[in-house]
């Protein structure tokens, strides 16, 4: 498997699948088949829980799939998928940037950086942005970007909002990841004034 793979959501990895498939069929394709496709090519992500040696064919399998359809990437229709125009050129787009990019990228980043990245990865907040649905992203997929919640408390939050941007600041520049910093602009421009909003309650003085 492509290391530069390994980090890569769920979803993510369905869609290369699906294209693979319809490219090499110029058709749909069945979610069974589908399945089987995503347990071959990623065994550690789809394999059936309690049984690495069979591909899931339940919900863990099922989500990121029905996620795909959300994001208007695939349509599914009597259980027969196919791309459509704009997860064609999702898809494209990842495995250009994969074979554009030489390993050792991922492996200069720590572990903990690393770990970040494929949270990140896997928030609605990313998904939307990546899928050109922006607009939808509310403040709790916000908070979820950061790793909190809207109840979480001031200092908790500081402490997250400055591992995010360590995060960004260690990625800055490389094209694998380039698309996170741009999310994370995007998202401390919107919410501006939600994060003020929960680090002045009760330190009126408190700038962001």
């Amino acid at each position: 498997m492509n290391m530069n793979e390994t980090g890569l959501p769920k979803q993510d990895k369905l869609l290369i699948v699906v294209h693979e498939m319809v490219t090499a069929k110029m058709s749909t394709v069945t979610c069974e088949d589908i399945f089987v496709k995503a347990f071959k090519k990623y065994p550690n992500d789809f394999h059936l829980r309690g049984y690495p040696e069979y591909p899931d064919t339940g919900d863990a399998t099922q989500r990121p799939l029905y996620k795909l359809r959300k994001y208007g990437l695939i349509q599914i229709r009597n259980k027969l998928v196919t791309l459509t125009e704009k997860g064609a050129t999702a898809a494209e787009k990842l495995l250009k940037i994969k074979s554009q990019l030489p390993n050792t990228l991922t492996r200069k980043l720590s572990r903990n950086i690393v770990n970040e990245i494929k949270r990140i990865q896997k928030t609605d907040a990313f998904q939307l942005y990546m899928t050109n649905n922006k607009r939808q992203i509310v403040d709790t997929d916000f908070f979820s970007y950061l790793g909190t919640t809207v109840k979480t408390d001031r200092t908790d939050l500081l402490a997250r909002i400055k591992t995010v941007e360590d995060v960004i600041d260690s990625i800055k520049g490389n094209d694998l990841y380039k698309d996170i910093p741009k999310l994370h602009n995007y998202l401390i421009k919107r919410f501006r004034e939600t994060i003020k909003t929960k680090l002045t309650i009760g330190y009126p003085r408190r700038t962001l």
